[in-house]
């Protein structure tokens, strides 16, 4: 906790700030506000410094979540930020009733702010698997003559322009973006190309009115009880002596992540018994076991600190919500529509977080594939004729593993880090018993090595063949955590491309959607598809300038 506080101090005195923090806020850009269960929501994070508007150095882990009118949770997600910057999506199943939700994004750091805790906007989802109550009539007319007005932050800077303003099914579209300044140049932005129908419930909070209404710039020191995310996923934790005699400070908590890929990290409990753990990114397995690497160590409790969340108090939607008879006709189009693009969604062949990930030793071990040699029946046999750099030692009914020397010719000193799977073992007895027909590979480091706050003679890393060890460990603390979410890129149809789309129906009513969208100094040229759907469709830029200043623009066009 004190060097997690020092951190801060650091950050924020860089800042020029001494008596007060600077804040954060958040702004969501989403790529719509009324949905049809099997609908996406897709939403950009811009996490920005409160006082300068920048994009925060401050938090590395932002929250989403989705609030229904009673102020229950219904969805959350843990993003993280790269400089501030997050995305991902919001699938609408069927399990959300028709009604008025919130969607609320923050930061732990936000949580300090004495009003502006959250990012809040409403949303409307229409659930037509189960019965709707509020419908009433209306004399309203939903012609799809509507003309639909652009809100340009100032035309002077920015302007969307399309070669035309009506398309045919599945034509290209080329999207100028002429800037006539360079406002914006190098800022960040993202795109949404939608179809638009009748179904608006709510308006979307604008990039502009968003720093109009930005109220707590600064944090008091005073007002600090929650800690900001500074380097990336952190779990935390204390460990509580049962006997009082004996101390919590300095003792050694492992995390192990097990699988493939696995991790493992050791850290040192400070003086209250606290503990910090860094998580990987690139792994983000929720399960998790947690290990005191002590004697005694039934004289211990363990604990996790709770994850940030939000307080929901008048956070819930109370406005009404009623649905036209003139809007049954575009609630079902939309429900065949979606239906068909989930059917003949292309499917991600690799997610990121499934992607070769080397172990923390990376590639200093020398591998020993057990098929490669002869097999033999214990693992006695099996570390004597097979992994020379392994040996044991054996004490009554006790075993213990431990590392040849070749520098000096003899034995380690000191206790080898034990892992299977990416279990730390601290008791090698059960591998003694262990049948080796279900070992793959073992691993071995024969030098010294030092991981986190502990120092060992080596590694000797044992991988199963289905890579889910289960040991008879009776010393560790299995736990599920919440993990960041995996990024979820959206998939534009390309009707250039070799792929034959002739016997594929297209019902997108989403046309485009870009979170990293750029906008330089030379031309800036954007191209996407028409769907097979008629009518009108929003083009929304939203974002900021390096300095913070707002931009957002509307445009439309028409497909025919």
């Amino acid at each position: 906790m004190i060097l997690l506080f020092t951190s801060i101090m650091l950050v924020f005195n860089s800042y020029g700030q001494i008596e007060d923090f600077e804040s954060e806020t958040i702004f969501l850009h989403t790529n719509e506000t009324t949905f049809v269960t099997g609908e996406t929501l897709l939403y950009k994070i811009y996490c920005m410094n409160a006082n300068s508007k920048e994009l925060s150095k401050i938090s590395k882990i932002a929250y989403i979540e989705l609030i229904d009118l009673d102020g229950r949770l219904i969805n959350r997600s843990k993003i993280a930020l790269k400089n501030g910057i997050g995305s991902n999506e919001i699938f609408i199943n069927t399990s959300c009733l028709s009604g008025n939700y919130k969607l609320i994004a923050y930061t732990s750091w936000m949580l300090n702010n004495q009003k502006s805790k959250y990012f809040e906007t409403e949303i409307s989802i229409i659930n037509p698997f189960i019965s709707i109550k509020n419908i009433v009539k209306t004399t309203e007319v939903t012609s799809e003559s509507k003309q639909y007005v652009t809100n340009n932050t100032k035309k002077e800077d920015i302007e969307l322009k399309t070669s035309k303003k009506i398309y045919s099914k599945r034509e290209k579209i080329t999207l100028d973006v002429i800037q006539k300044s360079e406002r914006f140049i190098d800022g960040n932005f993202s795109i949404s190309v939608r179809k638009v129908d009748h179904l608006k419930f709510n308006q979307k909070i604008t990039s502009q009115q968003h720093i109009d209404n930005i109220t707590d710039k600064f944090i008091n020191t005073n007002n600090v009880n929650f800690l900001p995310e500074l380097r990336g996923e952190l779990l935390s934790g204390k460990i509580t002596s049962k006997n009082e005699s004996k101390t919590n400070s300095d003792k050694h908590i492992s995390l192990s992540i097990l699988g493939e890929p696995f991790d493992q990290k050791i850290v040192k409990t400070n003086a209250n018994g606290e503990f910090h753990f860094i998580l990987e990114e690139d792994i983000k397995k929720s399960d998790i076991i947690l290990q005191i690497i002590e004697n005694n160590v039934n004289d211990f409790n363990i604990s996790i600190n709770k994850p940030s969340s939000a307080d929901y108090k008048n956070t819930a939607s109370k406005n009404n919500f009623t649905i036209s008879n003139e809007n049954i006709d575009e609630i079902e189009k939309r429900l065949v529509a979606c239906q068909i693009v989930n059917s003949y969604r292309l499917k991600d062949s690799l997610l990121k977080g499934l992607m070769p990930f080397d172990p923390f030793y990376k590639n200093n071990a020398k591998e020993y594939i057990l098929d490669d040699f002869k097999r033999f029946p214990t693992f006695k046999e099996t570390i004597t004729e097979i992994v020379p750099a392994v040996y044991f030692k054996q004490n009554g009914e006790d075993y213990s593993l431990h590392i040849r020397d070749y520098i000096t010719g003899g034995q380690s000193f000191g206790a080898a880090l034990v892992l299977i799977d990416g279990l730390f073992l601290q008791d090698v007895n059960e591998l003694f018993n262990y049948n080796t027909n279900n070992i793959y590979k073992i691993c071995v480091i024969n030098s010294a090595f030092s991981y986190g706050s502990k120092i060992f003679s080596g590694v000797i890393s044992i991988v199963t063949f289905n890579k889910a060890y289960n040991g008879k460990s009776s010393n560790v603390l299995p736990l599920q955590i919440e993990r960041c979410e995996f990024d979820k890129p959206f998939q534009n149809i390309n009707y250039d491309s070799e792929f034959d789309y002739s016997r594929i129906p297209d019902y997108r009513y989403q046309l485009a959607w870009d979170t990293n969208f750029l906008i330089n100094k030379d031309s800036n040229v954007y191209h996407f598809f028409v769907s097979d759907l008629d009518g009108f469709y929003e083009i929304s830029l939203e974002g900021f300038s390096k300095s913070g200043e707002p931009l957002s623009i509307n445009e439309y066009f028409e497909v025919k």
